[in-house]
């Protein structure tokens, strides 16, 4: 099941790309509507978050540790661009945690996949480091790129 993960993994990575090819750095932090997802956040929100999920398989994290406050689950985007990274900074350390994974995942034990995962506050819904792994690597991405694609239409910005 490895193989269709990292190909949807690999899907993903190259839709964020086209997604935020044509966004200038100073709007990449436009909110059209209060509270909203942007670009600079939902880049830097897959990045740590893909970086948490190589920290359970032993990697070492891509992102600053500044960042997890900024991007993790319990932030509120903010229109100010200062707080963020530039565009090519967030998209580097999306695409650099997509490889370390994809790099590693491939000699992860199989028997890992059925450990409980070590994130309490999911365990509920994500019980299994198998389970954690399926659902950040396909539904979590997805969801937010998915965001991403609305956040560029309201802007009148051309679909990707």
């Amino acid at each position: 099941m490895t193989g269709p993960l990292l190909h949807t993994w690999s899907l993903n990575l190259g839709y964020a790309k086209r997604l935020v090819a044509d966004i200038p750095d100073e709007t990449m932090a436009l909110q059209p509507a209060p509270g909203m997802n942007h670009a600079a956040w939902v880049l830097g929100h897959l990045a740590c978050t893909a970086d948490m999920l190589g920290t359970m398989i032993g990697l070492k994290p891509i992102c600053p540790p500044e960042w997890v406050s900024l991007f993790d689950w319990n932030s509120t985007p903010s229109s100010d661009a200062s707080l963020y990274a530039s565009k090519a900074t967030l998209l580097k350390a999306l695409e650099d945690a997509h490889a370390q994974i994809a790099a590693a995942l491939p000699y992860v034990p199989e028997s890992r996949w059925s450990e409980t995962t070590p994130l309490e506050a999911v365990r509920g819904f994500l019980p299994t480091m198998g389970d954690c792994f399926v659902f950040v690597m396909a539904a979590h991405e997805n969801m937010h790129l998915g965001q991403l694609s609305a956040w560029r239409r309201v802007q009148g910005m051309a679909r990707v």
